[in-house]
């Protein structure tokens, strides 16, 4: 990259982030120059809002790039560079669901003939979640407002999350979408479990019958 790019790295939020994400976030910061960035934080209790506010904001900046990074997720320090390289018009991570079973986020563009045994860096998908994605800036100047919006499955009825709307919606515009493989083993999504005290320490702390 001779000419690095202006880069507008947003978050989505309400008033309160993970801890372990605003660490991520400054590892990622230490690693930006030269590339010229700024960081949005986004504020809305609906997220498509907060999404659509930060395109406004990259707008703003000048940006080429906006990097979407979500509020519950940790990433590699590099994980800007590491998508910037592969010079796509869309590209990010996929990862699981926050909850049990932990099903995987993201649907892959099925290949024909089937892929070889080993795991090329990318995979072109048909929808990618927007935890952690790199957007152009033109993909943005090619598709209607609000860019970010809920819509329904016509396959199912179901509602259909403002990330995937977006990807049908970039992917009708002629845009593709790829997911770095080897990034999507190193990301996190942070998760809540609700921790009890398991039966057997307490019958150890009952007195022994006389």
């Amino acid at each position: 990259m001779p000419d690095f790019p202006k880069v507008a790295v947003c978050f989505p939020s309400a008033d309160q982030v993970h801890a372990a994400f605003a660490l991520s976030l400054a590892g990622l910061c230490q690693e930006l120059h030269p590339i010229k960035a700024t960081v949005v934080n986004a504020k809305s209790s609906i997220v498509a809002v907060a999404r659509n506010n930060a395109v406004e904001k990259a707008k703003t900046f000048g940006a080429d790039y906006l990097l979407f990074l979500d509020s519950d997720m940790v990433f590699p320090k590099d994980t800007l560079r590491r998508l910037l390289k592969h010079d796509k018009d869309i590209v990010g991570a996929v990862y699981t669901k926050r909850l049990p079973p932990y099903s995987l986020l993201g649907d892959a563009l099925p290949v024909e003939p089937p892929a070889p045994a080993h795991t090329p860096e990318l995979a072109e998908m048909v929808r990618l979640p927007t935890g952690c994605m790199l957007i152009a800036m033109r993909v943005f100047a090619a598709l209607p407002q609000p860019y970010f919006r809920f819509g329904i499955d016509a396959a199912n009825g179901a509602i259909l999350g403002e990330d995937y709307a977006f990807c049908d919606d970039a992917r009708k515009a002629g845009f593709h979408i790829w997911a770095d493989l080897k990034l999507s083993l190193e990301i996190g999504h942070i998760g809540q479990q609700v921790c009890r005290v398991p039966r057997i320490l307490m019958d150890q702390m009952r007195p022994e019958e006389a």
